[in-house]
């Protein structure tokens, strides 16, 4: 069921990560990985090399409950999801959908905390990359600064949750979109659904990239300033960025934009999401 509000335009994005697949990894309930930052994942060795092909835990090398204790989620990326997650039990389905998207959204909130501090100094010091990312006029450091900043992790996971059913929609299975986003442009690959009025559902090449535009479209689009103006000011009261309250701006999000926050809310508080508000990656800023 796809409830999210059209995109006027897609923004180009240039930090995909290349897809590739490993033996091992292909084992693991049919979940397959990419190689980006292979790297940081070498300090886990360990745990990836342990992955059990085990149905109800297709990334057995996180631990959600460690995550809650540590505040920090191994680089175990997923590049797609390949298994029918409604074939697990709602409790299991929730638990490796978790396991699959946070990692992701650590590493796009990574990504955005180090654009942030080029963000933070001198105009003529901000690499010319973000100004056009971010579709801003160099030299505008106060647009640049309202739009390069993090998305609580709770809220992301709360969307991503509730437009892919859990990761088993098709276009989660088959667009590796997670948050339903549409486009009415003919040259943007996508898929139709079954009721479509000019639209497709934007097909990605992978779960990273999925994640990453959504990020910059929340970040970046006119449909969402108010969304970006709240957190600009928590930014101005000292206060890291509010989930809960940042949910109850997201009604063009939506065609039910009365009730959209709540059920936000409802899958955050359900699922104790806000534990992950703040999770880095192993050894990263």
């Amino acid at each position: 069921m796809n409830m999210t509000a059209c995109l006027q335009r897609l923004t180009p994005v240039h930090w995909t990560a290349t897809a590739g697949l490993t033996a091992l990894l292909l084992a693991a309930a049919g979940i397959a990985f990419d190689i980006t930052d292979r790297g940081v994942r070498m300090q886990v060795q360990n745990q990836t090399q342990s992955l059990a092909a085990l149905p109800h835990d297709p990334l057995h090398a996180v631990s959600l409950d460690k995550v809650r204790r540590t505040g920090v989620v191994p680089p175990v990326f997923a590049a797609r999801i390949t298994t029918d997650l409604d074939m697990l039990d709602l409790g299991a389905k929730k638990q490796a959908f978790l396991k699959i998207a946070l990692p992701l959204v650590a590493r796009e909130n990574a990504r955005i905390r180090a654009e942030r501090r080029h963000a933070a100094g001198p105009a003529k010091d901000v690499p010319e990359y973000i100004w056009e990312k971010y579709n801003v006029t160099p030299g505008d450091v106060a647009t640049l600064r309202r739009r390069v900043d993090v998305i609580p992790a709770s809220m992301v996971l709360a969307q991503a949750a509730l437009e892919s059913g859990w990761g088993t929609s098709r276009f989660a299975r088959d667009a590796n979109n997670l948050f339903g986003v549409r486009t009415y442009n003919p040259d943007t690959p996508g898929l139709e659904p079954e009721k479509a009025n000019g639209f497709k559902i934007v097909k990605y090449a992978d779960l990273s990239e999925g994640v990453g535009h959504y990020m910059l479209n929340l970040n970046t689009h006119p449909a969402y300033l108010d969304f970006r103006q709240a957190r600009l000011e928590m930014r101005g009261q000292g206060r890291d960025p509010d989930a809960r309250h940042l949910a109850t701006r997201l009604t063009q999000y939506s065609e039910i934009p009365k009730t959209y926050g709540n059920l936000i809310h409802q899958i955050i508080d359900a699922e104790k999401l806000e534990d992950f508000d703040g999770v880095r990656l192993v050894n990263k800023s």
